[in-house]
């Protein structure tokens, strides 16, 4: 849903209501760790001047007898694995668990929660596992995997998640751990698993080409496995704020399970221009619902107080500049405006109105 017509209307109110009120003490020795807004600011989707691509999947509109794609598999508007085995659902599982000791319901962390969490998120298999060689396929492929000694350093776009992520999440567990400023370093961590969730639903809709239950894990890690209104993990987060931009993200792994159902199920697929189109489609509506998920991050910012407002900066400069390459495709003149923003040295110099209208302007549709 890549075309904007005129008139589409973006509302967010302010922050109103009476004053936040404060926070326990938690580890800061009895002193308060900041105030929420109370009530939080309220975004508002109205995507109603967007409109769907001619080669996107509809399973939504009359099970997508009206769209350009054979019949499928997922005319159904239902997600059907191919494999009924699906591990990735564990480390979204995971990433909901951590949430629970880390920052969910403005929870205060404290050390062991730091510590119970690091055993969450490196299980057996789990999401260390997994982060620890997760590639940004909008790049170019490395020479060798990028789990290899030496090669995410010399590619650190590709090999983002050895060569950036998991810099961010040792240093913050490390940290919290040690009882330092709790809230951001669970921020962090927080901003830095979302993303790992986008970059994962992505790269395993490549890596589907010759493993066809890679397909399932797109749909997983997006879902947490769940159906489309009861989700998990990054959809739980969209669906809160964008309606229509989660149900658009789910209706791309439909995509992703149509083609794969349609191109050699069993096998290698070899139809990659249709690959890509649901690749495409998944991709415009997972940035459109972390561009939201961000943008609440820095509306926050104007009621909130002392940690609590430091943690949503924290947010804010760490998920904030993975959209650079995105967004410098599409404006780079508001793709300036957004760096500009999301580099900032505190949380007083960000400028809110104009972090908020570049995101705006850059990912108006899902």
């Amino acid at each position: 849903m890549r075309r904007l017509l005129p008139g589409l209307t973006l509302l967010l109110c302010a922050c109103p209501g009476p004053a936040p009120t404060p926070t326990d003490g938690g580890v800061d020795g009895g002193a308060s760790s900041g105030t929420f807004c109370t009530p939080p600011p309220v975004f508002m989707e109205n995507v109603t001047s967007c409109q769907p691509l001619a080669t996107d999947y509809l399973p939504r509109t009359s099970n997508s007898s009206t769209d350009t794609w054979p019949a499928c598999i997922s005319d159904t508007n239902t997600f059907t694995p191919i494999d009924p085995n699906i591990s990735s659902i564990a480390r979204v599982t995971a990433f909901e668990n951590i949430a629970g000791l880390l920052w969910r319901d403005g929870v205060l962390p404290s050390p062991q929660a730091f510590i119970d969490a690091r055993v969450e998120y490196a299980l057996d298999q789990g999401l260390d596992s997994r982060l620890q060689r997760r590639e940004d396929v909008h790049y170019p492929a490395a020479p060798a995997p990028c789990s290899t000694a030496g090669i995410p350093a010399q590619h650190p776009d590709r090999c983002a998640g050895p060569a950036t992520l998991l810099p961010i999440l040792n240093d913050a567990f490390a940290k919290g751990a040690m009882g330092e400023t709790p809230r951001i370093h669970a921020a962090r961590i927080e901003a830095a698993l979302v993303w790992f969730l986008y970059l994962s639903s992505l790269s395993e809709v490549r890596s589907c080409t010759t493993r066809p239950q890679d397909c399932d894990s797109a749909w997983a890690y997006y879902t947490g496995g769940t159906a489309r209104d009861a989700p998990l993990g990054l959809a739980k987060r969209v669906r809160a704020l964008g309606p229509e931009t989660h149900h658009r993200a789910y209706d791309a792994t439909l995509a992703v399970r149509c083609w794969r159902n349609l191109d050699n199920e069993t096998g290698v697929a070899t139809d990659t221009a249709r690959r890509d189109l649901a690749f495409s489609q998944l991709d415009e509506a997972l940035l459109r619902g972390l561009a939201l998920v961000l943008r609440q991050q820095a509306t926050e910012l104007s009621c909130t107080t002392g940690e609590v407002r430091e943690a949503r900066f924290a947010f804010v400069t760490t998920l904030g500049p993975f959209f650079d390459r995105a967004a410098r495709a599409r404006d780079a003149g508001q793709a300036d405006v957004l760096r500009r923003e999301v580099t900032r040295a505190g949380p007083g110099e960000v400028d809110v109105a104009a972090l908020t209208g570049a995101l705006d302007a850059l990912f108006p549709c899902p």
